[in-house]
């Protein structure tokens, strides 16, 4: 078996410590042009190292117009493995935009290609619960209705407080301690309210994640 030419550019880069994402994403953006010569797998493992340093020191939105370059030639030429990365790059590539999206808040996209890595490898448990994380989040009607009806029941709850306080402590004293149980029901009901429909988020992203998986399983 011959053993494979690398070129001096590759070796330099590659010779970078793969942690240091800052070093590798400056060096990487200095040599684009030249990047540009390389063979096919020289390019797509350091475009590989360059994309993970974007998604690892928070660069999103770069992150998600280079993952998909590297997407696509995995697709295109085969390419499974790369030097450092334990899995299948596609899969780890495919997962890590999905991330990047949910970092984003673009539930869609996170969702969509959940369910696209539950389809490859149902399994997979990681893949379920980002999907119904994704899912969960995605409920953000319900999620604003529970906190936005604590706010306003804790609000109403000061409220009453007050009233307690200057009017009915001084002028009716007899019924304080009533209004001390409306106060403390008022403020039950918010919390209440907010466990509830965080509650039957977290149900409904449970049920449609798992049931998702559970039929592909099926097939």
């Amino acid at each position: 078996m011959t053993s494979r030419h690398y070129s001096q550019l590759y070796r330099q880069l590659r010779d970078l410590d793969p942690h240091d994402y800052q070093k590798v994403i400056r060096r990487y953006e200095e040599k684009e042009t030249e990047l540009g010569r390389l063979d096919t797998l020289e390019y797509f493992e350091l475009t590989v190292f360059y994309t993970d340093a974007l998604y690892q020191t928070g660069a999103f939105r770069q992150h998600q117009l280079m993952v998909d370059l590297v997407i696509e030639t995995s697709i295109r030429d085969s390419f499974v493995e790369v030097e450092d990365f334990c899995e299948d790059i596609y899969q780890f590539m495919l997962f890590r935009k999905a991330a990047a999206a949910y970092r984003l808040r673009d539930f869609e996209t996170a969702i969509h290609i959940g369910r696209e890595l539950i389809r490859i490898d149902s399994g997979r448990r990681l893949y379920v619960r980002f999907l119904r994380t994704a899912l969960f989040k995605e409920q953000i009607n319900i999620l604003q209705f529970g906190r936005a009806a604590f706010i306003f029941f804790t609000l109403f709850a000061a409220l009453l407080i007050t009233i307690n306080l200057l009017f009915v402590a001084n002028f009716s004293p007899a019924h304080v301690s009533v209004f001390r149980w409306v106060i403390g029901g008022v403020f039950t009901l918010g919390l209440a309210l907010l466990a509830g429909s965080y509650g039957f988020a977290a149900w409904r992203a449970h049920r449609q994640a798992f049931g998702f998986q559970q039929n592909q399983v099926n097939k």
